[in-house]
């Protein structure tokens, strides 16, 4: 197939560009920087676009819309531009389309103590929302008023991890300081996380799907996390022993947080404090979703990456062009 992905030189769009580029497809991979990776020309033919702006795509089998301005501390101004604006240039870019997949967020949610379904987003207290996940929910909200595809998707993934991640293991990283791991609380909180094969492999269900019109899906690993776990397995992988713990109050985070120091915001204390687990029951009835891949058994090639750029305090900056190293 003929198969456009947005975004491709960030973490996400370089997992896909990688994943559907290996399986024979025929990738047109499109991003705003003028001086793409040599990998990514390897794997794909390229386009400068910038999405903020009308723009023209040729024609194609599947477009994958993964290009957003993924940024809790952005301006609303700056998200609402990239995000809803630069997801509806970019469904009408692609109008010649089969099927339009979009990459929406977990983060059109608020924790909750029960699994998160689909049918909540929006309807929980939305001032609540950080100002990307508000920008996330009017983009899926454009999409529902907007849509001219036959078949569009809306996937919601949460925590998207694996090699070539240059945004959730920084931040899970930033938490160790002198060879210890800071832990604000007890960590002991259910989240669901999407390693970028099983979301790989959810977006090969859409493509395989017969829907027509707008069919929205959580997406996430089959297995429930505690976020504790998460953190010693991810820093036992890549320091290679287990590291000690020192505990941090989660009052002195809220201060923190109520100031927007040292990097702490509002969002990132609820996400050390409440349960953020999604309810994946729809996609595995609707589209026979079925993920293989979990922490675990992603752990060993993770390790390697990293060792490869250069080891943890390369990774914790969360460089661009972590994505195509």
């Amino acid at each position: 197939m003929k198969i456009i992905i947005t975004g491709a030189t960030g973490s996400l769009g370089s997992a896909l560009t990688r994943h559907f580029s290996t399986c024979g497809h025929e990738v047109i991979a499109t991003g705003k920087t003028n001086t793409p990776p040599k990998g990514l020309l390897e794997a794909a033919q390229y386009l400068v676009t910038d999405i903020t702006r009308p723009y023209s795509l040729p024609d194609a089998d599947v477009c994958i819309h993964t290009a957003a301005l993924s940024d809790d501390k952005g301006r609303p101004g700056d998200l609402y531009n990239a995000n809803v604006t630069g997801t509806l240039h970019t469904l009408k870019a692609a109008g010649n389309c089969k099927k339009f997949i979009h990459i929406s967020s977990s983060s059109v949610y608020l924790p909750s103590n029960s699994p998160l379904t689909e049918d909540m987003a929006g309807r929980q207290n939305n001032r609540k929302l950080s100002p990307y996940g508000y920008s996330k929910l009017l983009t899926e909200q454009m999409l529902i008023e907007n849509n001219t595809a036959k078949s569009c998707f809306v996937l919601r993934p949460r925590a998207l991890y694996g090699a070539y991640d240059k945004v959730i293991l920084p931040r899970l990283l930033k938490l160790v300081k002198n060879n210890s791991i800071q832990k604000p609380g007890s960590l002991e909180v259910k989240v669901s996380m999407t390693h970028y094969d099983n979301l790989s492999h959810a977006i090969e269900c859409c493509i395989a799907s017969e829907k027509t019109g707008i069919n929205i899906y959580n997406v996430a690993d089959d297995k429930v996390y505690t976020l504790i776990d998460v953190i010693r397995k991810f820093t036992r992988a890549i320091y290679e022993s287990n590291l000690p713990e020192k505990k941090v109050p989660v009052a002195f985070l809220k201060i923190l947080a109520l100031f927007r120091l040292n990097g702490i915001t509002p969002l990132l204390v609820r996400t050390f404090t409440n349960d953020m687990v999604l309810d994946i029951s729809r996609i595995k009835k609707e589209l026979s979703y079925n993920p293989s891949m979990e922490l675990s058994s992603s752990l060993d090639k993770l390790g390697k990456w990293v060792e490869s750029i250069g080891g943890a305090e390369v990774l914790k900056t969360g460089d661009k062009s972590l994505a195509w190293k």
